[in-house]
């Protein structure tokens, strides 16, 4: 599986998407043509380690499984709606059906910071799983990356916008 990461663009706040290589030192968004370093990406693409954001250098990140909540919350509406007319059947098919796509979709490494999606990493050697006191020490600005202008995405910018105090400029 090939190494792809998504993320928000600095300049416009545009989604920038696609796989990425060992050579691969930007990526330009589709929407404004800003090109955006990723210095880090060399070394993540040769590891296949998702420790570091290519995009703002933090080293917070965590791992969950690639899957649509809604996709697995209308799973299991279906199973129970379905449920009184099947003897509660349906419920445990549907129920077991979500359990099962959940195992076997790969997983997805997000920045805490930038909210950076990386796919293709080693799934052993990625990072933990959510931490919400983590999440919230960047929520409410306690910590930065080390590039905080590339961080257009994350909890504390998007808190800055609906306060009307930065845009991503």
């Amino acid at each position: 599986m090939a190494l792809s990461l998504a993320f928000a663009c600095p300049a416009c706040g545009g989604a920038v998407e696609g796989e990425v290589g060992a050579t691969t030192a930007a990526m330009r968004c589709p929407a404004c043509q800003h090109d955006t370093p990723l210095p880090e990406l060399a070394g993540l693409v040769a590891s296949r380690r998702a420790d570091v954001c290519p995009v703002c250098g933090s080293t917070d990140l965590y791992q969950q499984r690639d899957f649509r909540r809604s996709v697995g919350l209308a799973l299991v509406a279906v199973g129970v709606l379905t449920g009184p007319f099947t003897r509660w059947i349906s419920t445990a098919v549907f129920v077991g059906l979500d359990a099962l796509l959940y195992l076997v979709v790969p997983p997805v490494a997000v920045c805490y910071a930038c909210e950076a999606q990386q796919r293709g990493f080693d799934r052993k050697a990625g990072p933990r799983p959510f931490d919400i006191a983590v999440h919230d020490v960047y929520r409410f600005g306690k910590r930065f990356p080390p590039r905080r202008d590339l961080a257009v995405a994350g909890p504390r910018a998007r808190l800055l916008l609906q306060e009307g105090k930065e845009s991503p400029s």
